[in-house]
């Protein structure tokens, strides 16, 4: 049984032309000109549509298909060929479409000898298709946190202090005392959260570059300062869906705020499924696996001064709701804006 309102699918239809055009079988383009248009008789038309040689006149229903439906479809094409001389509507023949999820055949056949066209659509489908054509969405389900091997972001420190220009991974080594590999996995890890650039050689971003110039000189080099927090937290309140690694950094912050309303603080066995789930993993991590990923990058939020942890329990800090909120109006934005 299909619950949804009639007006859902209608959004569908007329934002998505080409669904509609396969829908319909029409080459060519089509542009909506009219929806919920109200008649002269009070009556108020679904959806017309206009193409290159016709007006295309389509009543929408969410429910099995009834005869009094395909008489609306008559009066409605009637009603507008009479306004077509007053120039109400294009002076175009008007094609008529009746779009029902299930159509009885002896109504299928009523509309047929009335000049209207029967068309029977599967609203799964089509709320399916809208989802994964939502370009914010899109990337976000493709979108999943990954592992470079690094517990705690003050270990990338000692590498992006040691770039100087156009550096090389050898030359990195020698002042790192790191291998080869390990600095390898730790840049990507870097170039994801938007702070080095891997060519040839490796540079500094102006994000780096950023981060660089606000270290405490005085402190320890595992030490990051306030500024360079607030340097990251920025970067990613911006650019949610950017890199695997900003997305499992929100997520783990997400992951505590959103278990809050339940248990608080929050234990890690509970964080650890739920961030799974939240981070698009649940169907290949084992609990291992979740376990790990969650408390790598509920590190990295309470290096950023995001989350806290007393033994095996989170809590979010002032900063956190601060962030998790402000992150939460620019991923409304980008979804808004991508529909």
């Amino acid at each position: 049984m299909l619950e949804i309102r009639e007006s859902q699918i209608e959004d569908i239809f007329a934002t998505q032309l080409d669904d509609v055009k396969q829908l319909l079988s029409l080459d060519g383009s089509i542009a909506l000109i009219n929806r919920k248009k109200k008649l002269p008789s009070g009556v108020i038309l679904d959806l017309l549509f206009l193409s290159s040689n016709d007006l295309l006149l389509l009543e929408l229903k969410v429910v099995r298909s009834e005869m009094k439906f395909c008489d609306q479809v008559i009066d409605y094409r009637k009603e507008i060929i009479s306004l077509q001389p007053k120039n109400e509507f294009p002076n175009l023949p008007v094609r008529s479409f009746l779009v029902c999820p299930e159509f009885i055949e002896s109504h299928k056949e009523y509309c047929r000898d009335n000049d209207v066209i029967p068309i029977q659509f599967s609203p799964y489908e089509l709320l399916k298709n809208f989802y994964f054509k939502v370009k914010a969405i899109s990337r976000l389900i493709n979108l999943k946190p990954s592992n470079h091997g690094l517990w705690n972001l003050n270990l990338l420190n000692r590498i992006l202090y040691s770039i100087d220009g156009e550096t090389k991974i050898r030359e990195l080594a020698q002042s790192t005392k790191l291998s080869k590999s390990t600095i390898g996995s730790y840049l990507r890890l870097s170039t994801e959260l938007g702070l080095t650039r891997i060519g040839p050689n490796i540079t500094l971003t102006e994000l780096g570059i950023e981060f660089v110039k606000h270290r405490d000189k005085e402190k320890s080099v595992e030490f990051v300062s306030e500024l360079q927090t607030e340097v990251i937290k920025n970067h990613i309140t911006n650019n949610p869906f950017s890199s695997p690694a900003i997305f499992g950094i929100y997520s783990a912050v997400e992951t505590i705020f959103a278990l809050s309303r339940n248990f608080y603080p929050v234990p890690l066995k509970e964080a650890s499924k739920f961030f799974a789930y939240l981070s698009g993993k649940h169907n290949e991590w084992a609990a291992k696996a979740s376990n790990d990923a969650f408390i790598m990058y509920s590190n990295y939020g309470i290096g950023l001064g995001l989350l806290a942890k007393v033994n095996r329990d989170y809590y979010i800090t002032p900063s956190g709701i601060r962030f998790i909120l402000l992150l939460e109006l620019n991923k409304s934005i980008l979804f808004v804006n991508s529909i």
